[in-house]
């Protein structure tokens, strides 16, 4: 009786000590390219929160802020060498360090259409050189266009204007006959202001939250490339999460890709007509000058991408542009 009452008392104790101290929580460390509030992060911290709550306390992603942070610039360096655990980042900010030229915009697919393509497993094994793993891309369904404070009536009189660039859309600029300027986020309101840059090229979402429809007049209405932020986690981080942890963050990944695409999409075209509101003129070309610009800015891109990744650019294109 004596026993049975000791191992009682024992298995009481046990409890009573996983209670005071539970299971420490993976902490992932995790920074943006934009800031917290901003309107394009939006399906990402509904994926984070969902990690944070259905891993029951084992793992958490914790924001260690944005660009003030680490430069936007930066971050791509700084997940690879393990300073940071996992980015949410544009592509284009890293894209030639990867493959050469940033690509990602130029797919024609969602991505549930990549996955069954087989595309994200070759994401991976492409960014798995880098020490990354890459996790997905949790926003989708809104696009590009060119701003600009000069008014135009047909795409070729861009050339000889000043564009805030990234990579994404560099090698279309160009082509344009127009002059890039690289510049992050953070630096265009003031570059337009002071007339610095005459116009900029970004996705349609964010502009106001920025304060961009204050500084710039009109918006070039042909919409090109899709949006090209992904989820990207140290690998050595990402061996170190129990396989259990890493499904459950594979599987939320997915649904949130499915989930937000129709969201924003819908943002987009509010943001669009909110735009117009504030003052901003849309600008638009005869359906012959859509036609070319669309055209050639897919083609300025993937051109870029054959050019400077000649071995995998086929193959990308291939699976990218059915």
């Amino acid at each position: 009786m004596k026993k049975i009452l000791l191992c009682l008392l024992a298995v009481m104790m046990i409890h009573l000590w996983v209670g005071v101290h539970p299971v420490q929580a993976r902490e992932i460390k995790m920074v943006t390219f934009l800031p917290k509030d901003d309107i394009n992060l939006t399906a990402w911290w509904a994926f984070a929160e969902e990690v944070n709550k259905k891993s029951n306390g084992e793992l958490v992603i914790k924001f260690m802020g944005g660009p003030e942070a680490i430069p936007s610039f930066k971050q791509f360096e700084a997940v690879r060498t393990g300073v940071v655990d996992m980015i949410f980042s544009a592509e284009s900010y890293y894209g030639g360090a990867v493959t050469g030229a940033a690509y990602t915009h130029l797919s024609r697919l969602s991505p549930l259409e990549e996955r069954k393509a087989g595309y994200n497993d070759l994401r991976v094994e492409i960014l798995k050189k880098q020490n990354l793993f890459y996790l997905g891309r949790p926003v989708y369904g809104t696009w590009f266009q060119i701003f600009t404070n000069k008014p135009i009536k047909r795409p070729q009189e861009i050339k000889g204007q000043k564009i805030r660039t990234s990579a994404t859309y560099e090698p279309f600029i160009k082509t344009l006959g127009a002059v890039p300027i690289t510049l992050p986020g953070s630096e265009v309101y003031t570059a337009l202001e002071r007339g610095v840059v005459d116009g900029y090229a970004w996705a349609v979402i964010g502009n106001i939250s920025m304060g961009w429809s204050e500084v710039c007049k009109n918006i070039i209405e042909p919409r090109i490339y899709s949006m090209n932020v992904e989820a990207l986690v140290n690998l050595d981080t990402w061996n170190k999460i129990p396989k259990n942890l890493q499904k459950m963050m594979e599987d939320l990944m997915a649904e949130n890709e499915a989930k937000y695409t129709k969201f924003f999409a819908e943002l987009g075209e509010k943001e669009l007509q909110a735009m117009q509101a504030k003052g901003m003129k849309l600008i638009k070309f005869t359906p012959e000058d859509t036609k070319w610009f669309v055209d050639l800015a897919y083609k300025a891109g993937w051109d870029e991408v054959l050019n400077k990744a000649p071995e995998l650019g086929p193959k990308l294109k291939k699976i990218l542009s059915p």
